[in-house]
């Protein structure tokens, strides 16, 4: 399986995709475990994180599972070795690190109590293989959660151009290389054909007043400008825009689905 429109080792950015990757992690990480407990994350479950990336998520969800297990699957050699020294505590039934692609999971059927796979499945061109292979290793009463992201609920106001041409260059690029800006609608629709059910969609919304708009700035532009390489004044753009909303004359919102499923 290809890893679709992320591929970390070759990025030419790769130091600053980890520190976005961080700083997201962090700014978020008491919104997160909200979620995470509302989609029915328990402290003894054996959890399953698809796409782990270097550990940072990892560090949460093990901190919100101590009892159990977690099973970190991560297919870039670079990011999977940094996970075992990124989550701080480990779960009392072990952490387990696995350098393997979504739709191949190295686990057992029904091994696994709660799933969670967070802006992962927008890289993946085969993202309802990835969700297929999340139900068999689920057991019956267990829940998957998804949280993805849908460029269709970005909104700059008043418009800046720029970013609208960032933004349907990213579209493109990533969709050339197989993956889905508008994944987040779409969630709902795959969880149930992978045979989840009671599946249950919200929108969360983020804006520039309510996180510091340097973080919600790499969450919505950061990964996209990498794809464009260097056709973007990232730096300059940043600062243009981030003295437009400490003035207030600019807003920046962004939704993320948030889409959860039981296994019958």
């Amino acid at each position: 399986m290809s890893t679709g429109s992320y591929n970390f080792e070759q990025l030419d950015d790769a130091s600053f995709q980890t520190t976005r990757l961080y700083q997201q992690s962090q700014a978020i990480r008491g919104m997160e475990a909200g979620i995470l407990r509302a989609a029915g994350l328990k402290p003894s479950h054996d959890v399953l994180e698809v796409g782990s990336g270097p550990g940072f998520v990892s560090d949460l969800l093990a901190e919100l599972a101590p009892e159990g297990s977690l099973h970190a699957v991560e297919p870039s050699p670079m990011l999977s070795a940094q996970i075992d020294a990124n989550v701080s505590a480990k779960p009392a039934r072990g952490l387990f690190v696995h350098q393997a692609f979504g739709n191949a999971l190295p686990i057992g059927d029904a091994q696994i109590d709660f799933a969670y796979a967070r802006f992962v499945l927008q890289h993946i061109p085969q993202a309802l293989d990835v969700v297929r292979e999340v139900h068999r290793v689920t057991r019956s009463g267990g829940r998957f959660c998804a949280v993805d992201s849908d460029d269709g609920l970005v909104i700059f106001h008043p418009q800046e151009p720029r970013v609208s041409d960032l933004l349907r260059d990213a579209q493109t690029v990533q969709a050339a290389q197989g993956g889905d800006r508008f994944i987040g609608r779409k969630l709902q629709g795959m969880m149930g054909e992978a045979g989840f059910v009671n599946v249950k969609t919200r929108v969360l919304a983020l804006t520039s007043s309510e996180l510091p708009f340097q973080v919600l700035f790499n969450i919505l532009l950061g990964y996209k400008a990498s794809l464009l390489g260097g056709a973007v004044d990232v730096r300059a753009l940043y600062a243009e825009l981030a003295d437009k909303v400490a003035s207030g004359r600019l807003m920046v919102a962004a939704g993320v689905f948030i889409v959860s499923g039981e296994k019958a």
